[in-house]
C-alpha cells in the first residue's frame, strides 16, 4: 500500500507533503507519490504544455521532498476533474491513505484545494487526511515526540474504522490519545437512571459511569502511549462541543469516522463541521472502509433479571454460561414496583443467590433489587450502571390480546435496551 498526496505545488501544500513523508517513514512505506491536477476546465491555452510544465515542477518538488529519505518520492500530473481525478488517482496506485491540506490556493490553473478537501473526504474509499500543520507529523517521525491525536466516540458503527486506524498508528509509534465524547446531562440521566441537577453542568457519577464505558468503547490499544478520557456535557452541537475538547487537550490530529453524507446531509454532519472548522488536522474514516476480521466479542459482565417464578429463574444459569469459566461477573436482579408488599430487600437478595448453580467460584456474583413501576425501563437503566456486556432474561412469549393488554417487558427490552438481550422462551408443548 501507498500514500498518495494531493497538491497545488503552493507553499501551503507543503504542509502536506512533509505529513505524507513522516506517516510513510513512520510506517515504513517504500513510496510515496505526489498527485497534482490540470482541471481543464479552469486551465486556458494548451492544456498539454500546461501539464508538461506541472510535471517538470512536481518532479522536482519530489526529488527535495525525498532527498536522505529512504521512502521514494515520485510525482504525477492529471488532466481532469479535482476530487474525481484524486480519489481515482489513491485506487490506481493501491493507496490506502490520501493526504490533503485543507489550504493552498495558487494563482495558477491546477487543483484549489481550499475546496477540496471536503470533497474528497466525502468521496474517498480510503482515509482522507487534511493537514494544517505538518510540524508535529515530522516531529513524531524522528522520534522526538508522541503524537496527540483524539478521537470522537459513540455507539454508532462509524467508530469502528476510526478505531482500528487509531491501533495501526499506535503500532508505529508512540501515540497519546484523547477520547472524547460528547453527551446531553437529559439523555445520559435517562440511560443510566441517575438523577442529573444540571442540564449544562457535568456530573460527577454520569462521567463516572460513561468513562468506564468509554475504556470499554475504547478496548485494548498496543503500542506507547498515554491515553486520557474526556466526557463531556454538551448543550448545542456536538462538533462544536469537540472543537471545544480539541482546543483544551492541545491535540495534534482529530480522528473522526464518517458516514460520507451528501448534499443538505452534510450541513448536520459532524464530521463536515469538524472539517470545516478545526485549526488541527483532521483525518476522516470512511465508515464504508473494508471491516476486516471482525474480532468475537467477550462477555465479561452479565446483568439476569427473574421475576423469581421457576421459568423466570430458568435464566440464571444462562448468564453464568455467557460470561464463561474464567471470570467475570452476574448480576442477579429482580425489580419490585412502587407499592411493594411482601418480603424485605435482603430476604430477596438471599433467594436470588439461592440460585446460583454450582461450582461457579470463578464468576463474582452480586444480587440486586431494584425499584420501579415499568420494569423494562429499570432493567435496562440498571444494565447500563453496571456496565452491562449483556442482558438476559425469560419470556413466555404473549401475543394478540394478552400482549396489547399486559405489555411484554421482553419485547420493550428489545426494543428499548442499548446491551445485547439474550431472550429464553418456553419449550413448545
Amino acid at each position: 500500500m501507498a500514500i498518495v498526496c494531493g497538491t497545488d505545488l503552493s507553499e501551503l501544500s507543503k504542509n502536506a507533503h512533509l505529513a505524507a513523508l513522516a506517516i510513510a517513514e513512520r510506517r515504513g512505506d517504500k513510496e510515496l507519490v505526489l498527485i497534482t491536477v490540470l482541471d481543464p476546465d479552469v486551465a486556458h491555452g494548451d492544456h498539454h504544455q500546461h501539464a508538461n510544465t506541472l510535471k517538470q515542477r512536481i518532479d522536482v518538488e519530489a526529488a527535495e521532498l525525498g532527498r536522505g529519505s529512504a521512502v521514494t518520492v515520485r510525482g504525477d500530473v492529471i488532466v481532469g476533474a479535482t476530487i474525481a481525478s484524486l480519489v481515482a488517482a489513491t485506487e490506481t496506485e493501491g493507496g490506502d491513505l490520501l493526504v490533503v491540506t485543507s489550504k493552498g490556493h495558487s494563482n495558477e490553473p491546477m487543483m484549489k484545494l481550499g475546496g477540496t478537501s471536503g470533497g474528497v473526504a466525502a468521496t474517498a474509499s480510503v482515509p482522507v487526511l487534511v493537514v494544517r500543520d505538518a510540524a508535529p507529523f515530522a516531529a513524531w517521525a524522528r522520534g522526538e515526540r508522541a503524537l496527540k491525536v483524539m478521537v470522537g466516540l459513540d455507539d454508532s458503527a462509524s467508530c469502528e474504522p476510526a478505531l482500528r486506524l487509531l491501533r495501526v498508528l499506535r503500532g508505529a509509534g508512540p501515540v497519546d490519545v484523547v477520547a472524547a465524547h460528547v453527551y446531553y446531562a437529559d439523555e445520559a440521566s435517562r440511560r443510566y437512571g441517575v438523577k442529573s441537577r444540571s442540564m449544562v453542568e457535568s456530573s460527577p457519577e454520569l462521567d463516572r459511569l460513561l468513562i468506564r464505558d468509554l475504556e470499554r468503547r475504547l478496548g485494548h490499544l498496543p503500542g506507547a502511549g498515554e491515553i486520557f478520557f474526556r466526557p463531556r456535557c454538551g448543550l448545542g452541537r456536538i462538533g462544536d462541543h469537540l472543537l471545544e475538547v480539541a482546543d483544551t487537550e492541545s491535540v495534534d490530529v482529530i480522528l473522526v469516522g464518517t458516514r460520507q453524507k451528501g448534499g443538505l446531509g452534510r450541513l448536520s454532519s459532524v464530521s463536515s463541521l469538524i472539517l470545516h472548522d478545526a485549526k488541527q488536522s483532521v483525518w476522516c474514516v470512511p465508515a464504508s472502509i473494508h471491516a476486516g476480521r471482525l474480532e468475537v466479542p467477550r462477555f465479561r459482565v452479565a446483568v439476569v433479571a427473574t421475576d423469581l417464578s421457576d421459568f423466570g429463574n430458568l435464566a440464571v444459569p444462562y448468564g453464568y454460561t455467557l460470561v464463561g469459566e474464567h471470570g467475570g461477573e452476574v448480576h442477579l436482579i429482580h425489580v419490585r414496583d412502587e407499592d411493594h408488599e411482601g418480603a424485605a430487600a435482603t430476604d430477596i437478595e438471599q433467594r436470588l443467590l439461592a440460585l446460583v448453580p454450582a461450582n461457579q467460584t470463578n464468576v463474582i456474583t452480586r444480587a440486586d433489587v431494584v425499584t420501579g413501576d415499568d420494569t423494562a425501563r429499570v432493567i435496562g437503566e440498571t444494565a447500563e450502571r453496571l456496565g452491562a456486556d449483556v442482558v438476559v432474561i425469560a419470556s413466555r412469549g404473549r401475543s394478540g390480546i394478552t400482549r396489547a393488554l399486559l405489555g411484554s417487558v421482553a419485547d420493550k427490552l428489545l426494543r428499548t435496551c442499548r446491551r445485547p438481550v439474550l431472550v429464553l422462551r418456553p419449550p413448545t408443548e
